[in-house]
């Protein structure tokens, strides 16, 4: 079929009414930059309410005891206010009369409710008509649709950040896109932080839990353009990922959040309705203990208070093997029960809220048990002088709802006792 004659079976009459461009009722105007699609008119005295145009977007099209038809392509939204006059009734008998005379097969059909959906080649319409005065046209139409958005292998070290793309407004001053992946055409920066030792918890397909990780973390906040649809965004930053050989650890499809990961790298990308995407990029680092309590604050801190956090001992996500860098602490312990050999401790395990209560229990022990058996193997601490013991989450000395207070409430700390 030419398009001369598509246009003219498409080029809708409602009921025999014949219209020039958009016919307003009692004085008022469509809302600005709003038209009728050229291949349905409106109900004669309709006022065009809202309107929208996305080059690629998704709907799902009501279809007769079948699943929703999921539509990707091109997607014109227009609601109308049909006048106080006309019934319900005359409005949807006159939409549905008029597609049927153009030509258009129905896919579904309500009847006098008023919701409907037809198609004709690549051009699918559903439209739905209330009783409050007021009906919905969403014209779909298949289109070729283009990948703008690419990533790539994150480099070797951690990543570095980029020369910025060209936005639509300018960038928050001090930051760029990361290396590897290229930002939506038309967004720009809104916010971004960089930490060399930091933690992130990465969702992850059900039924595992988030996943904790620690590294030199990245969080970039964009704003993309309004003439874009959020399923528009979505599918090209996932497409990129993939195109780029990451591994899902998790995607939520439409709805727009998604876990990747590659080596050392793992980036997990939220894209939101309210015009936005966040990515945060974390790559694992060897990290630095850059403070470690001495043997004469612990001393003071136990005298003190009855108790001391012993900052500098580390370990593993969810682990209980003490890492290298724990060394100087531990020294440090030894120093001071050295100096009092009367001195007896419990060294206590805290986690944070992180995952089951069992499994902090367990964690917990497991890691203040290590400790002891540290200073009494290698240092040659009298066992009878340390008694392990396990708190789990219980004892917290910050909030959980933030990583920062997290990171507080996973310690070990010395007890007099």
């Amino acid at each position: 079929m030419s398009m001369g004659e598509l246009m003219r079976r498409v080029g809708l009459l409602v009921a025999g009414f014949a219209f020039v461009g958009a016919v307003a009722g009692f004085g008022q105007k469509d809302a600005q930059g709003c038209n009728d699609s050229p291949i349905i008119t409106r109900f004669p005295g309709s006022v065009i309410t809202t309107c929208s145009t996305k080059e690629d977007d998704v709907f799902d099209f009501d279809i007769a005891a079948k699943p929703k038809k999921h539509f990707e392509g091109r997607m014109v939204r227009i609601s109308y206010s049909f006048p106080k006059t006309a019934s319900k009734a005359e409005v949807v008998r006159n939409m549905n009369t008029a597609l049927h005379k153009a030509g258009y097969t129905f896919d579904y059909d309500t009847g006098d409710y008023g919701d409907f959906t037809a198609h004709m080649g690549k051009t699918w319409i559903e439209i739905q008509i209330s009783g409050s005065g007021a009906y919905d046209e969403i014209i779909a139409t298949e289109a070729d649709l283009k990948q703008l958005v690419t990533a790539s292998a994150p480099p070797s070290a951690a990543p570095e950040l980029a020369k910025a793309v060209a936005p639509a407004q300018p960038d928050v001053k001090g930051c760029k896109d990361a290396s590897f992946i290229g930002r939506f055409p038309g967004s720009y920066i809104s916010a971004c932080t960089r930490k060399a030792d930091d933690t992130f918890d990465f969702s992850m397909t059900a039924p595992k839990p988030k996943l904790h990780m620690e590294g030199d973390v990245q969080r970039i906040t964009y704003y993309y353009p309004k003439t874009a649809s959020k399923a528009q965004v979505v599918r090209n930053m996932n497409t990129a990922m993939r195109n780029a050989g990451y591994t899902f650890d998790y995607d939520t499809g439409d709805y727009g959040d998604f876990t990747v990961h590659m080596g050392k790298t793992w980036i997990q990308i939220e894209i939101s309705g309210g015009g936005s995407y966040q990515e945060t990029i974390l790559t694992q680092t060897e990290l630095k203990q850059e403070v470690v309590a001495d043997a004469a604050a612990l001393t003071s801190g136990l005298e003190k208070n009855g108790h001391m956090v012993v900052t500098g001992i580390l370990f593993d996500t969810a682990k209980a093997d003490l890492k290298p860098e724990s060394k100087t602490a531990l020294e440090q312990i030894v120093k001071m029960l050295k100096q009092d050999p009367k001195m007896k401790v419990y060294v206590v395990g805290h986690t944070d809220n992180v995952g089951t209560l069992a499994s902090n229990m367990d964690l917990s022990k497991r890691r203040s048990a290590a400790v002891v058996q540290a200073l009494t193997s290698q240092y040659g601490v009298g066992s009878d002088r340390l008694q392990p013991y396990g708190d789990g989450p219980y004892a917290p000395i910050a909030s959980n709802d933030s990583e920062d207070g997290r990171a507080l409430n996973r310690r070990v700390e010395l007890v007099k006792q």
